[in-house]
């Protein structure tokens, strides 16, 4: 029987190991989310550190940060590919509106998409465009702690995700997000 921490350590020291799809398969079984009782540990930064998916995307790199920040009080977040190590909000991002079809799935509606760059003066260097054709997905949630996240997509891709300690980047989402 593997642990949340055997997990971990695996998606720390072994991004690609062919354990990882049946340890998280194995936390899920009797895990038993509640959006209104754990909107709070939903909040905050997370790291991709692997996926079922072939997508190059949605796999993990040493030298990209592939974040999801969410803020499941304001039902809003963003997906962030920004290159490792950077604090700011910088790379290609796909804003997010969140909205709850049950207590364990979450509703996506990808709303503007584009470029991010550093702070130039006062502004923010951004090239943000309004998704016009309405893209939606969801995620059902099937085991969440402090510090991972495991969940399933509308397609069936398996998603394994680490909390990561940055509230300089959610700071930074907050006052990104107001524009929109």
């Amino acid at each position: 029987m593997y642990s949340e921490d055997d997990l971990l350590n695996l998606l720390l020291k072994s991004p690609n190991s062919d354990k990882i799809q049946s340890i998280a398969e194995q936390l899920e079984i009797g895990h038993n989310f509640s959006f209104s009782k754990n909107r709070n540990d939903l909040k905050g930064v997370w790291e991709l550190r692997w996926s079922s998916s072939n997508s190059p995307f949605l796999k993990y790199s040493p030298f990209i940060d592939n974040l999801q920040i969410l803020d499941p009080f304001n039902l809003n977040g963003l997906n962030l590919l920004k290159p490792r190590g950077i604090r700011s909000i910088i790379g290609t991002g796909i804003l997010i509106s969140l909205y709850l079809i049950n207590e364990k799935r979450i509703g996506i509606k990808f709303t503007h998409a584009g470029v991010m760059g550093p702070k130039f003066g006062r502004k923010n260097i951004k090239a943000m465009k309004e998704i016009n054709n309405e893209q939606l997905g969801w995620s059902e949630i099937t085991y969440l702690s402090n510090n991972l996240r495991i969940c399933r997509g509308d397609k069936g891709t398996l998603f394994v995700l680490r909390k990561i300690n940055s509230p300089t980047l959610f700071n930074n989402f907050k006052e990104f997000i107001k524009i929109y």
